[in-house]
């Protein structure tokens, strides 16, 4: 009977992948006629823009306004008590539906520096841990199988309220924002008697999008819930890079670029552009298209100081409506100490006391942070905080907090001495609160040859994170291929309607 379910399932959500686009492999691949492309933002979106123009014979010029690539996997140097370490951003996970992403780094020779996270783990506050390994991958079936793990129970299935659960597996790409993306999951939580344990993973997973409960988009959450959990069967395990991004990832993807013939300017913040004619003048070069990959807090500047883009209404709706979300936080520390419970994965969440949502254990999961670790006799701990309450405001105050909850869930650790530690406190992600989605800017826009690229921009398909990410500056490199009638670079994704749902 499963069996016959599992194929069932399969057939009706199109073998779990879907082709976004279709390659009319009679066109030409290469431009002939010089075409100048500025990207401003080398972030993932930027980077795969200018890897796939690039590739095609474009006059590619990436501006990036920091000293590193990357933008949010973005890694750099610095100098503490003597040594000069590497640190990142933050943890990323490399899910399996990540089409795109994962492609691109096949091409680039990179996918062999990635390896599986053993478990996904959940920390309650009361010392018990939520592990997700070895439940069944079918999308339906995994739901009812979360049983084994106690994230629901008989009276989830028999309650009157559970019913709409169901909207869990109705997800349609526009009804879906059309009815839910004015109510928070913390709404629907309560509404449902959502029971306790199924509520702290939801939380979790809000939390991820850096949303508290009360603020996430319920149209949001069911649609990351679609494509995490209900769209393949791939579950929820996922890889990670085996050392720093700088090393597996960044410095090849530069060289594709460069090999390519792609320009890349970095130290070169670029806060306005002039558009006439249908071209774009950025530090007196003039570019025939123009691709803004910047994150939301830098792409909301750069459109409020270019005055000739304010003569398109839409543009300026679009930008002056779209939000940064809270402020975060992220703490690496490097120890004399290593947690006592050898056999964790790599990334867990945690049931927050006030402010630390997850832990990484770098020095499991980097080879270069384990060649340190191995020298130092002592561990590395990244402590991430996806939003912040308002009291907490004081850097010292907050990297305080952080360590109190770090030695609440790991007490082996206190005591420890830190060597070594960098602070990070930002508030530059893209907000999934309420009500953001009608306005959100989508990659083609009004202004002939500008696009949008990034993990803000609204998409055609349910993807999310990195993914969203690479799969907008791909989309964006495809709409310049096509005005230029060039072949395409042939998409995929998930497929974009429920279970439940008929296309």
């Amino acid at each position: 009977m499963k069996n016959w379910l599992r194929s069932k399932i399969k057939s009706k959500l199109k073998n779990y992948k879907v082709a976004i686009n279709t390659i009319d492999s009679s066109l030409p691949k290469n431009v002939t006629i010089q075409k100048k492309v500025a990207i401003i933002g080398a972030g993932i979106a930027g980077l795969s823009a200018a890897a796939n123009l690039a590739e095609r014979g474009f006059d590619v010029t990436l501006f990036e306004k920091n000293d590193y690539l990357g933008g949010k996997v973005g890694s750099w140097k610095f100098e503490s008590n003597g040594e000069t370490l590497q640190v990142e951003h933050g943890f990323h996970a490399f899910f399996r539906q990540y089409y795109n992403l994962r492609n691109f780094m096949k091409k680039i020779d990179v996918y062999k520096h990635l390896i599986p996270i053993s478990d996904y783990v959940i920390f309650y506050q009361n010392g018990k841990q939520q592990g997700f390994a070895g439940i069944d991958n079918t999308p339906g079936l995994n739901i009812v199988d979360l049983r084994k793990k106690g994230v629901v129970n008989f009276f989830t299935f028999i309650n009157p309220l559970s019913i709409s659960f169901l909207k869990l597996l109705r997800f349609h790409p526009t009804k879906t924002f059309e009815k839910y993306d004015s109510v928070s999951f913390e709404t629907f939580a309560k509404q449902t008697m959502m029971p306790s344990h199924m509520r702290l993973v939801f939380n979790s997973f809000a939390r991820a999008f850096f949303a508290e409960p009360h603020k996430m988009s319920l149209a949001e959450l069911i649609k990351g819930f679609h494509f995490y959990f209900l769209s393949n069967d791939d579950g929820l395990i996922y890889d990670v890079l085996n050392d720093d991004f700088e090393h597996t990832f960044l410095k090849p993807t530069k060289e594709f670029i460069v090999k390519h013939n792609g320009k890349i300017k970095r130290n070169t913040a670029i806060n306005k552009i002039e558009y006439s004619n249908e071209k774009f003048t950025i530090q007196d070069d003039i570019f025939d298209y123009c691709i803004l990959s910047l994150d939301v807090k830098h792409a909301k500047n750069l459109i409020a100081n270019s005055d000739s883009l304010h003569q398109f209404p839409a543009l300026k709706n679009n930008f002056e409506s779209l939000k940064c979300t809270d402020r975060y936080a992220v703490l690496r520390v490097w120890t004399d100490k290593f947690e006592t419970q050898k056999d964790l994965p790599y990334f867990v969440f945690t049931d927050r006391l006030k402010c630390l949502d997850s832990v990484t254990f770098y020095h499991k999961m980097e080879k270069e942070s384990a060649a340190w670790s191995q020298k130092n006799n002592g561990g590395i701990f990244e402590l991430h905080s996806y939003s912040l309450s308002d009291d907490l405001k004081d850097d010292e105050q907050i990297k305080k907090q952080l360590l109190d909850e770090l030695y609440h869930y790991f007490p082996e650790l206190k005591g420890m001495k830190i060597i070594h530690e960098y602070f990070q406190h930002r508030d530059d992600f893209p907000a999934f609160h309420l009500n953001q989605y009608k306005n959100r800017p989508t990659i083609k826009t009004e202004i002939p040859n500008l696009f949008l690229a990034g993990d803000w921009v609204k998409l055609p398909v349910p993807s999310m994170l990195m993914e969203a990410a690479y799969t907008s500056g791909a989309m964006a490199s495809n709409y310049i291929f096509n005005k230029e009638n060039l072949q395409e670079n042939l998409l995929e994704s998930v497929y974009s309607y429920g279970l439940l749902i008929k296309e």
